[in-house]
């Protein structure tokens, strides 16, 4: 026998959550902790976490806020990716056909992964309740399969890549030495964050207000999240440094097989030198030699990340809205509207 719960606090469910993701294997994405971060930085609204129960087992659990006559997934473009925690398929699939079989506003779960059975139940789950269904991509992650050996793997690059960084290499280790250093934040952790942010911050983001240093919210946000994945033993803050300056950083969390890069930066002052190349070519050594299954860049599919990889996962908004005079104007708005801005965007562009 199951039965839908909704919690407005992280508290109640917050032990029996951590131990459902870990047993699901749904990544550190779809933890309590994560989720708790985000709130305490980006949350509005009314928070709806919503949970499903077998008996005394907690069996799945989404977490929605509600806003402005909207239920939308705790995600944004901070979100690397949403999993849906659950015990098996079944009871993920009957989350999804009880929310969406009772709601009575439009829902929006953003940040869901292409051919993932979270879209299929979501999907079927929205036509079981003749809900009208929006599906749309967001963006498009690039990944490396951390297939058989680094240097068969470096190999592989095309070979004007190699000479170029072997080249940058050279000429920044004639200025002192040059080393990866990766810290867990079990110690000093205050320290060596603000020592990364700083880098992150440095050049184009700083002055474009994209750096995380530039906004209360994702200050807040990373700090928060920081504690959490030191405190789990998933915390990874690396350092290309030149002698003791950092001159690039990366803020990774490394779980379940994977190490995902969820922000980066390098000092502009050595952009020649191609720091930021420099240390992504490390980490992914760095990667393959703790065995890691995977090297995730998350984002969108930028440039630098292409450089690395073809290999991409297809981020997902899915948006259901019931059959109602509010649900049938959300989807006419989304449906018809979304596209008219864009493509007069696009002209006054053009």
């Amino acid at each position: 026998m199951s039965a839908l719960e909704v919690h407005h606090d992280f508290a109640p469910l917050a032990a029996e959550w951590e131990e459902l993701a870990a047993r699901a294997g749904s990544g550190p994405f779809s933890a309590p902790g994560w989720f708790e971060a985000w709130w305490e930085a980006f949350g509005r609204g009314q928070l709806e976490l919503v949970a499903l129960r077998r008996g005394s087992e907690l069996a799945a659990v989404l977490p929605l806020h509600r806003r402005r006559g909207v239920r939308h997934a705790l995600t944004n473009w901070h979100t690397p990716e949403l999993r849906l925690p659950a015990a098996d398929a079944a009871a993920r699939a009957a989350l999804a056909h009880a929310l969406l079989g009772t709601t009575r506003l439009p829902v929006a779960i953003g940040m869901v992964t292409a051919g993932t059975p979270d879209v299929s139940d979501l999907k079927s789950a929205a036509a079981a309740a003749g809900m009208w269904t929006i599906v749309r991509g967001i963006e498009r992650s690039p990944f490396v399969a951390l297939d058989g050996s680094w240097d068969e793997y470096r190999a592989g690059l095309p070979s004007r890549r190699r000479r170029e960084l072997r080249r940058r290499r050279r000429r920044l280790e004639s200025l002192g030495e040059l080393r990866l250093e990766v810290r867990d934040g079990s110690d000093r952790l205050c320290t060596f964050l603000a020592e990364g942010l700083q880098v992150e911050g440095s050049g184009w983001k700083d002055e474009e207000g994209t750096a995380i240093l530039s906004r209360r919210d994702t200050r807040l946000f990373y700090a928060r999240m920081a504690h959490w994945a030191a405190h789990r033993g998933s915390l990874r803050l690396a350092f290309l440094r030149l002698d003791e300056r950092p001159i690039a950083f990366h803020l990774t969390i490394e779980e379940g097989g994977s190490a995902y890069q969820l922000k980066g930066g390098y000092d502009p002052a050595l952009r020649a030198f191609s720091p930021g190349s420099l240390l992504i070519e490390e980490m992914l050594a760095w990667a393959f030699a703790r065995g890691l299954r995977t090297y995730e860049f998350l984002g969108a599919d930028e440039r630098f990340k292409l450089d690395w990889t073809s290999s991409f996962r297809e981020r997902l908004t899915v948006q259901a809205f019931p059959r109602s005079a509010a649900g049938s104007l959300g989807w006419s708005a989304y449906a018809y509207g979304r596209p008219l801005a864009k493509r007069a965007r696009d002209l006054i562009r053009r």
